[in-house]
């Protein structure tokens, strides 16, 4: 369907690296942990290798100890200070790193270039804290098998491709960093677990503000994204917590896909999106107690949640209100198979501009139970599925019916319609 590919159209992640990849609809495969990594790694070099263990350096210093900045860094060609140990601390001290704003170009094959803070060899126990880092390709690198490394209260600007790359990490901590203008990608989380990202704001992404893909048993929470293209991407990861959170202003919400599998959104505001929340092809999620308001920015199809082909969901005590499109739509798109075995409960669809609840045609084992749905601008409740169950639903004041329903769906008993345009108020099940 267009309106989907509009909105789930890829960008180039790392631009200007050596290799070039764009994030398209594939298997996920393709995203394999050896592509993800090569495209982190692809063309970068280091600058040198001096051992540094004053606080006062220079560009492209190797430090191997807790170290101090006494001074900023100021227009580095290429990288800015390179970790050379474990169980270090790098207190920027309010100081700033600052690249020249121009990307090392060639790079050398394997090699790392131009990025603000990296720490490529998997280094454990460190800890960034405390500054800005600001016009190189990518402000920090942590990779390498590296556990327990913390960045924290950081400022990561104009970067031209990314603000943050973790990859292949445990138990890493990324907290109270704001990634501006960051290029394509605010934060890259690939191939981690027992992650913590809290309280990060990400703005200006041209791509998605936070791509997370193969992230298991991770926390994301109480993190703020505006005016990106899109908000968070997770996508073949597991067991992941994302909670109370705010998107605002942004092409999308969030996107949970790419065969990821028991991840709980709940408690998230998602205001002024083109979509508020996409599960595609992801098994056991959980959506919960989340916000959508105002779903249909840009060219997106306005949708507050859509299941497309999504496989034992549950929608529950979320709101939706003033969406251009269906609320909360069960459908097959772009998936290999019909979604099944979804619940969507005491949900809220208030003055959206078409159906409330529009579950189509395909969909199996679908329960709608318990929902309010008013003043929308077609059907409070739509469904063309037969075998759908509907129980206790209240439409009211819907521009055409209250419940709209094909011959086979399950009437559950307990539904009401009133005042809705359509004097039938429902057809094929009994609204009281």
């Amino acid at each position: 369907m267009s309106r989907r590919l509009l909105v789930l159209s890829r960008f180039t992640v790392l631009s200007r690296f050596t290799l070039r990849f764009h994030f398209r609809r594939v298997p996920k495969t393709v995203l394999s942990k050896a592509m993800v990594l090569a495209l982190v790694v692809a063309g970068f070099t280091a600058l040198g290798s001096v051992q540094a263990l004053a606080s006062h350096l220079s560009c492209g210093a190797t430090i191997t100890t807790d170290t101090t900045l006494d001074s900023d860094l100021v227009n580095c060609p290429n990288n800015g200070i390179v970790i050379g140990a474990n169980n270090i601390t790098l207190d920027l001290n309010g100081h700033t790193i600052d690249g020249d704003g121009t990307p090392v170009d060639p790079c050398p094959e394997g090699e790392a270039c131009d990025v603000g803070v990296l720490n490529r060899a998997g280094y454990d126990r460190l800890t960034i804290v405390g500054g800005t880092i600001r016009q190189f390709s990518v402000g920090i690198v942590v990779e390498g098998g590296a556990a327990h490394n913390r960045l924290h209260q950081l400022a990561v600007s104009d970067t031209t491709d990314v603000g943050i790359i973790v990859a292949d990490s445990t138990n890493s901590v990324i907290e109270k960093a704001s990634m501006s203008d960051p290029g394509v990608v605010g934060l890259v989380l690939v191939d981690s677990q027992h992650a913590l990202v809290a309280r990060n704001s990400v703005s200006g992404s041209t791509g998605y503000a936070v791509f997370m893909f193969g992230v298991d048993d991770s926390r994301i929470q109480h993190n703020r994204l505006d005016a990106d293209q899109h908000g968070f991407f997770l996508g073949g990861s597991a067991r992941n917590l994302v909670r109370s959170n705010v998107v605002s202003d942004s092409g999308g919400g969030i996107e949970v896909v790419e065969g990821a599998t028991a991840n709980r959104v709940e408690h998230n505001r998602f205001t002024n999106t083109g979509d508020g929340m996409l599960v595609g092809d992801a098994s056991d999620t959980l959506i919960r107690h989340n916000r959508v308001t105002g779903a249909g920015r840009g060219e997106a199809g306005g949708f507050g949640i859509i299941l497309d082909g999504a496989v034992r969901t549950m929608v529950d005590r979320n709101s939706f209100t003033g969406g251009r499109g269906p609320a909360i739509f069960v459908t097959r798109l772009e998936a290999a198979a019909a979604p099944r075995d979804t619940v969507i409960s005491r949900n809220v669809v208030n003055r959206n501009l078409v159906d409330g609840i529009l579950v189509e045609n395909g969909a199996t084992g679908t329960l709608v139970v318990r929902n309010l749905a008013i003043r929308n601008g077609d059907d409070g409740i739509d469904v063309d599925a037969p075998a759908t169950t509907l129980t206790r639903n209240t439409a009211n004041h819907n521009h055409d019916l209250g419940i709209e329903a094909v011959p086979g769906v399950i009437d559950g008993g307990g539904n009401h319609a009133a005042g809705n345009g359509n004097p039938a108020q429902c057809t094929n099940i009994d609204c009281k």
